[in-house]
C-alpha cells in the first residue's frame, strides 16, 4: 500500500551565501558527507514513507540535480503506475517575467495539475535546505490524529545555533494537549543567546482540499507555493495549525558556515547517529568503486573517507571524498575535501572546504579558521605562487 501523499520540493533556496560551492549547482545538489547530495535527504524521507511521485520546482537549470536523480528510480519514484519525478525548471526567471509583464503564471497551473492528477490525501511541501531525516509515516499519522488541515514542523534549537541573519521562521507553539502554531516570527530577531526557539523547518502538510484553497489564493496573490506563505494563509484565516515536533539532527544550509559545521557535525558519533541511524535509512545513488587504500605512511584519526582514495599522508577530522589522492608528507586537518582532490606532498591544510577536483601542488599550505573557511572553487589548480589570488 503506498502513502497517499504528493510532494512539493521548492529548490528555489537562496544560493548567494553558499557562493562559490554554488555557482554550478544548485543548493539542493550541494555534496554532503562524503558520498550523499542534500537532495537525498527529502527524497528518503519520501522513499521510506513509499511516496511514488515528487513535482521538483528549481530556482536554475538543475542540471546538475537531474544528472544525480535520473529516472528517481533510486528512491522508488520511477513506478508505472502514477509515479514520477516532474520537474519545472528556471522558476525565479519565470516568475520574474510574469511579474514584470502582468501575464498569467503557469507556476500554479504545475503545481495544481500535479496535485490534481496525483489524486491523494495529503500535500507535503518542504525544501532541500534544511538538513534533517524526518519520519513521513509518523507525520502523516500525527496529522490525521489532530485533525487539523495543516500540519508544521519544527525543531526546538538554541538561536545560536542559526546563523545570526537566518531564513528561518520562527513558531510560536501553545503549549499543552493542543500543540498549535499560534504566531510566526522573524527568527533575525530573537537574541542569539536564547535557550530555547522553536525553528520551523521549512515543511509542511496539508489536506488536499486545504492545499487547493491555498493555491487559488497564492494564484491570486501572486504568493510564492512554500511552507512559509501556506502558514501564514492558515494563520490569517484562523485555521488551526498543528505543530509537529521533530528531535533528530537539524541543520539549516545557508551559508558557507554553516555547510561546513554541518559536514563537521558528522564527525561528531552522536550528531552522525542522529541523521543516518534512525528508523529510517538515507539512500543515495549507488557509486561503485573500490575501497580506499592507505599507504604504510598514512595516519587517519577521526575521519570520514569514501571509496576508490589513496592516503599516504596524514588526515585528521576531516570528511574527504571520493577519488581523493593524499601524498605522503601532506597533512589534511578540520576540512572538507569533494571528490577528485589531488593534494601534494608536504601540504598543509586546515579547515579548508574544496569543491570538486581541486589540485593542490607540492609544498602549499592553506589555513583558514572555524568561523571561516578557506573556500576553493572546482577545477583549481593551487600552486605556492597562485595561492593568494584562489583563496575565497
Amino acid at each position: 500500500m503506498r502513502t497517499k501523499l504528493a510532494a512539493i520540493l521548492n529548490l528555489t533556496e537562496d544560493a548567494e551565501r553558499l557562493q562559490p560551492l554554488t555557482e554550478q549547482r544548485p543548493v539542493a545538489s550541494l555534496p554532503f558527507g562524503c558520498r550523499y547530495r542534500l537532495i537525498d535527504f527529502p527524497f528518503s524521507s519520501l522513499y521510506n514513507a513509499e511516496v511514488i511521485s515528487a513535482a521538483l520546482f528549481i530556482s536554475g537549470s538543475g542540471h546538475s540535480l537531474y544528472d544525480h536523480i535520473r529516472s528517481g528510480s533510486t528512491w522508488g519514484l520511477d513506478s508505472p503506475i502514477g509515479g514520477g519525478v516532474f520537474t519545472h525548471s528556471h522558476i525565479e526567471w519565470k516568475w520574474e517575467i510574469a511579474k514584470r509583464e502582468n501575464i498569467d503564471v503557469t507556476y500554479y497551473d504545475n503545481h495544481r495539475g500535479y496535485v490534481e492528477r496525483a489524486n491523494t490525501d495529503h500535500v507535503l511541501i518542504t525544501g532541500s535546505g534544511i538538513l534533517c531525516n524526518v519520519n513521513l509515516d509518523s507525520v502523516i499519522q500525527y496529522h490525521e490524529t489532530k485533525g487539523n488541515p495543516i500540519t508544521a514542523l519544527f525543531k526546538n534549537v538554541t538561536r545560536a545555533s542559526l546563523p545570526e541573519e537566518t531564513n528561518v521562521l520562527r513558531y510560536v507553539v501553545n503549549s499543552g494537549q493542543a500543540e498549535n502554531v499560534t504566531k510566526v516570527e522573524s527568527m533575525n530577531e530573537v537574541p542569539m543567546d536564547a535557550p530555547k526557539v522553536a525553528a520551523g523547518m521549512d515543511m509542511v502538510l496539508m489536506d488536499t482540499e486545504f492545499f487547493l484553497e491555498y493555491l487559488d489564493y497564492a494564484d491570486e496573490n501572486m504568493k510564492e507555493v512554500s511552507a512559509a506563505t501556506a502558514v501564514a494563509y492558515a494563520l490569517k484565516q484562523d485555521v488551526l495549525i498543528s505543530a509537529y515536533e521533530y528531535t533528530g539532527y537539524m541543520k539549516s544550509i545557508e551559508d558557507i558556515q554553516t555547510y561546513y559545521e554541518a559536514n563537521m557535525d558528522m564527525l561528531d558519533e552522536n550528531n552522525f547517529n542522529s541523521l543516518f541511524y534512525r528508523n529510517e535509512p538515507v539512500v543515495t545513488r549507488t557509486r561503485h568503486g573500490a575501497p580506499t587504500y592507505y599507504g604504510a605512511t598514512s595516519n587517519v584519526t577521526n575521519s570520514q573517507l569514501a571509496s576508490d582514495c589513496e592516503v599516504y599522508g596524514n588526515v585528521k577530522n576531516s570528511l574527504i571524498f571520493r577519488k581523493s589522492k593524499i601524498a605522503e608528507g601532506a597533512t589534511v586537518s578540520d576540512s572538507v575535501l569533494m571528490q577528485g582532490a589531488e593534494i601534494g606532498k608536504d601540504v598543509v591544510l586546515k579547515h579548508v572546504i574544496f569543491d570538486k577536483k581541486v589540485r593542490v601542488e607540492d609544498g602549499v599550505h592553506l589555513e583558514g579558521t572555524p568561523d571561516n573557511p578557506i573556500v576553493i572553487k572546482k577545477n583549481t589548480v593551487i600552486t605556492k605562487e597562485n595561492v593568494k589570488e584562489n583563496v575565497q
